[in-house]
């Protein structure tokens, strides 16, 4: 099939077409920026010639890129007076003035692919014409997830750096279109789409930085591109992506153990320790032992210990981890300082001003207002420097979290106003990085994904898991609850072994209590598909205290795959219901299917291979969690009784002519990881099969 872009300039602007679909007609791009304060515009629609106005010099780039183009914009200021620039749109498509997107059907059929802003924020495929997403509208939610909020736009569908945009309706034009922007250092960039259809735009934020005259500046670079299958558009960019940025892609996905979902900040160093001791007796292979929220006296005040919890200090803590074979872990959130800290009393100069010259509140942490650092004042780089240097040398961590770090990329008046809301952010985690050095592993969490591409090596994709599968407030997806979490991994699964190891948040396999109101079902698909996907796998159990029944869900994850399952019908359903891992090995291969049962009702779901995408041919069939042998099939397979919130796992294994193993029970993915070899021998009144496990 032939998906090679063609194009043509004319003075409307770009008309962009694949031979099967989709299609743009009337493609410009634009400046904004300010002259002594007076808003301008400059709009553009040739390639390679430099326009001006204003002592503007803007220029739109094409280059050609696999099956599609890369677009950017290059400015410089070829005048006498300094210019004030706020965006760039690198790609727009506007019905007002004579643009088209067409997909081939209407827009109320279409699929918007939403990227939020940081870990937290709603991620999956929208529906345009009706669906899932619903805007709290409150303060908080604009700040930790809206990020470019226009009350003239609020409608819009909008997409942190890349989307995909896919038609329900099957047509001759049905193919996807991506828009990604492949760097994602120096600008916040958004694509932003109307819900009609007749707006469309690719946009870098520049935040209002100077452009001084002789200076010049580009945007960053967004890829165009369709093709037929949506989700491997978007494992292409990320997978682009983490080859422009640099992207640091750990060999294995860390395994460990978590504070947070059992003692909320109130354990004590002998808690720690009692886990410690707990996952050598139960022989769990957890390594990293991280040290959540609650040790600290203030957010801020990093090394200052809570003497009731840590009353030796931290460095018999780490010890003690590093004398069981562990890897000692630590959490921050490094760009807030509370109301209450010394951080705050001894360094408010430090903080990011609103216009108002008032410290801006990144975010309410337990009641508590945290003010955002600012990550463009060198004393705060130095300090954040010397505060992770000495956790990394004195205390003995490897192991970093870094939480609520969009802080540093709000919008205030920064030290430095060169700098963009991105790169301040980016030259925080810089100077963490630096601290830390290059082995130590860092984990993203709360953080504007683009900026920290290169830079971490985890990265948490969803909302806080919880031991609740619905979150408090229905109405919000950002919310903590095991449903959001999920919801989340999925929709952001190309992005894991491509931009860092893919954090869909802790494990929880304890038995239902005061403090986890899982249910069985619930437990098991959260297990399965953490599972499944691949990446990195922490419990936060209290593991002394456990049930051991309910250790064998945990050690049916151990250890991740590394390699993610593929979320299938991830624009057809906003909460995706069908997942399936390839396994291909010496001795064999075969597929592990998870099929969701996100309703609160017992259903009955029907599996075509077709849908799996297996070749033709017979299956054997394995549902895991029931260990029953569901028999042959050349077409599909039915659960009859699929329960509410189960997720059926099944194995699809080629039948053959031969003895062959067909499953393993030790692990989710059946042989994927637990199975280092196998072999059989056929005589001529025995056969012999050996299984070699890890």
């Amino acid at each position: 099939m032939n998906r090679a872009l063609t194009f043509h300039f004319g003075p409307g602007g770009a008309t962009l077409s694949w031979p099967d679909g989709p299609s743009l007609r009337g493609v410009t791009a634009a400046a904004y920026y300010r002259v002594e304060g007076k808003e301008r515009a400059l709009r553009l629609t040739r390639p390679d010639h430099a326009t001006t106005a204003d002592g503007l010099q803007i220029t739109w780039r094409w280059d050609p890129a696999e099956d599609g183009s890369d677009v950017w914009l290059e400015v410089a200021n070829v005048g006498s007076a300094d210019l004030v620039l706020d965006a760039l749109d690198v790609f727009a498509v506007r019905a007002a003035e004579g643009g088209a997107l067409d997909l081939g059907s209407p827009p109320a059929g279409w699929s918007f692919y939403q990227n939020g802003w940081i870990s937290w924020s709603p991620t999956f495929a929208r529906h345009v014409d009706d669906g899932l997403y619903t805007d709290p509208g409150t303060p908080a939610y604009r700040r930790m997830h809206q990020p470019h909020w226009d009350p003239a736009h609020g409608s819009d569908l909008s997409s942190e750096w890349v989307t995909v945009i896919k038609s329900q309706v099957a047509s001759r034009k049905s193919q996807a279109l991506l828009l990604g922007f492949v760097t994602t250092g120096d600008q916040l960039s958004e694509i932003r789409m109307t819900p009609d259809g007749t707006g469309l735009i690719a946009r870098c934020h520049l935040d209002g930085i100077p452009l001084r005259p002789g200076e010049g500046s580009r945007s960053e670079r967004l890829w165009v591109r369709a093709g037929p299958d949506p989700v491997a558009l978007l494992e292409g960019w990320a997978e682009r992506t983490g080859r422009e940025m640099r992207a640091r892609v750990p060999p294995t996905p860390p395994t460990g153990w978590c504070t947070w979902y059992y003692f909320y900040g109130e354990n004590t160093a002998q808690d720690v320790l009692d886990n410690v001791v707990a996952i050598a007796e139960h022989k769990l292979p957890l390594d990293v032992i991280l040290l959540d929220d609650g040790y600290q006296t203030a957010i801020g005040d990093w090394l200052s210990l809570q003497a009731d919890k840590f009353p030796q200090g931290m460095e018999p803590v780490t010890e003690a981890i590093r004398a069981a074979g562990r890897t000692p872990g630590i959490w921050t959130a490094p760009f807030g300082a509370a109301a209450g800290s010394c951080l705050f009393a001894e360094h408010p100069d430090w903080m990011l001003r609103d216009k108002a010259g008032e410290p801006v509140v990144g975010w309410v942490h337990w009641g508590v207002d945290c003010y955002a650092l600012d990550c463009t004042h060198p004393e705060v780089l130095a300090w954040l420097r010397e505060t992770f240097g000495r956790m990394r040398s004195r205390w003995g961590f490897d192991f970093f979290k870094i939480d609520f770090i969009f802080a540093a990329a709000l919008p205030g008046r920064r030290h430095d106003p060169t700098v963009t809301r991105a790169q301040a952010l980016r030259r925080g985690v810089e100077a963490i990085r630096e601290a830390i050095g290059d082995d130590a592993f860092l984990l993203g969490c709360g953080a504007p994904l683009g900026p920290c591409v290169g830079l971490v090596d985890g990265m948490r994709v969803g909302p806080d898991v919880d031991p609740n599968w619905h979150p408090i407030w229905s109405h919000d997806l950002s919310m903590p609850s095991t449903e959001n979490a999920l919801r989340n991994s999925l929709a952001r699964a190309p992005f894991h072994g491509r931009l860092w190891a893919n954090d869909p948040d802790c494990l929880l396999v304890r038995q239902r209590g005061p403090d986890m109101d899982l249910v069985l079902n619930e437990m098991r698909t959260l297990s399965a598909l953490v599972a499944l996907l691949g990446g990195m796998t922490l419990d936060s159990d209290h593991l002394p205290a456990i049930r051991p029944g309910r250790l064998k869900y945990l050690r049916q994850a151990l250890p991740p795959t590394g390699v993610s399952a593929r979320p299938l019908d991830l624009f057809e359903n906003e909460m995706p219901r069908l997942l399936v891992l390839p396994v291909v090995r010496d001795w064999g291969r075969w597929w592990v299917a998870g099929v969701v049962n996100w309703d609160d009702r017992t259903t009955e779901t029907t599996i075509r291979l077709s849908d799996l995408g297996l070749p033709p041919g017979r299956y054997h069939v394995y549902h895991y969690w029931r260990r029953r042998y569901l028999g042959v099939t050349d077409d599909a397979v039915t659960i009859h009784r699929h329960q509410p919130h189960e997720t059926a796992v099944l194995l699809f294994k080629p039948v053959s002519d031969l003895p062959d193993l067909l499953t393993t029970t030790f692990h989710v993915c059946q042989g994927a990881v637990e199975v280092a070899g196998y072999r059989v021998e056929i005589g001529e009144s025995r056969v012999e099969m050996e299984v070699v496990l890890e």
